[in-house]
């Protein structure tokens, strides 16, 4: 009796370590983890956005190296000037190297995505903010500019405002700071291809705002009228502090998972204007113009529109299945 005795006060003496509890983000980070496409596909646009950087490093030619001698070579063609070089993805319809003009015109169409997908979230975070916060005559002016912006079809519009903007540079003058960071990111020349990127950036936001300043507006009516919103006006906080430090992080979640979606609008509506020759124009790449130029060809080189169309889909595919995998792991409700 007494060796138990000693048992129950020895194991009552130790001390409890209770566990850390997990935070938020790890959880999440968790939940995204089990979603075995959403994983791939972010491990697939890593490895394009670092290629994609790292262009003018693992670029084998120049990027308007043309070489008549070779039009349409076949993959792995060993190049007429120097046979130790070869061209990997083939030639297109004038002998440029299509690897070297595939990875140039990924770093202009996802930048291009990114920038859009970005000014886009932030425009309508913004919109949506004051629209649900301040209600009134402030969200029914927004309100009705929303519904006029997504009642009028998008995409003939788009065409429209993008030939007249790139036919007469006066409509739509960029500052130089502009013109110039655009032309370091992508590496394109400042004075003759600058402004076709500017001009397909600023049209493709200027309607693509409107489902984030939707989301964020239903977000802010849901939060509003709660207690710490309530504590935090009565201790003198300003609207623009609310907005920004309780207001704007409870709808971060749903955000985020639009933004990925953003990047697929994005990227397929620059392809789009692209491919249609609205947009960004030859000689600077992009897999929208490299995809027109193939396609005039496809009934002799059939391969020849398979090399940009392959990684418009995969991209495309790979922002949406990232897009699922956050909504999952981001919605409390599901069980994974």
């Amino acid at each position: 009796m007494a060796t138990a005795s000693a048992r129950v006060e020895t194991a009552a003496a130790a001390p409890v370590t209770l566990a850390k509890p997990e935070g938020q983000w790890t959880i999440v980070l968790r939940r995204f983890r089990r979603h075995r496409l959403a994983i791939v596909s972010l491990a697939f646009i890593f490895v394009v956005f670092i290629a994609s950087l790292l262009t003018p490093l693992v670029a084998p030619f120049p990027r308007d190296a043309v070489n008549p001698v070779m039009r349409f070579s076949l993959p792995f063609s060993a190049d007429t000037r120097d046979n130790k070089k070869l061209h990997l993805l083939g030639t297109d319809h004038i002998g440029r190297d299509t690897f070297t003009r595939l990875l140039y015109a990924a770093r202009i169409t996802l930048s291009v995505a990114f920038i859009v997908a970005t000014l886009s979230t932030l425009i309508g975070m913004a919109v949506g903010a004051l629209a649900g916060y301040y209600r009134g005559a402030i969200d029914g002016l927004l309100m009705r500019l929303l519904e006029f912006m997504s009642a009028i079809p998008t995409f003939p519009i788009l065409l429209i405002l993008a030939s007249v903007l790139n036919q007469d540079p006066k409509l739509l003058p960029f500052p130089d700071f502009l013109v110039n960071l655009v032309s370091g990111i992508m590496l394109i020349d400042p004075q003759k291809e600058s402004r076709s990127v500017l001009v397909v950036i600023f049209v493709i936001t200027l309607f693509g705002w409107t489902g984030a300043a939707r989301l964020m507006r239903g977000m802010v009516l849901s939060v509003r009228e709660r207690d710490f919103i309530e504590s935090a006006r009565s201790l003198g906080a300003s609207n623009l502090w609310i907005i920004a430090r309780h207001v704007v992080p409870n709808a971060f979640p749903p955000l985020i998972v639009a933004y990925t979606l953003a990047l697929a609008d994005g990227l397929t509506a620059e392809v789009a204007l692209s491919f249609l020759g609205l947009g960004i124009t030859d000689p600077t790449p992009t897999w929208g113009n490299m995809l027109n130029f193939a396609t005039q060809f496809m009934l002799t080189h059939p391969w020849a529109p398979l090399i940009p169309g392959i990684p418009v889909v995969l991209c495309s595919l790979a922002f949406n299945f990232i897009g699922d995998g956050l909504r999952d792991a981001l919605d409390p409700r599901l069980k994974m």
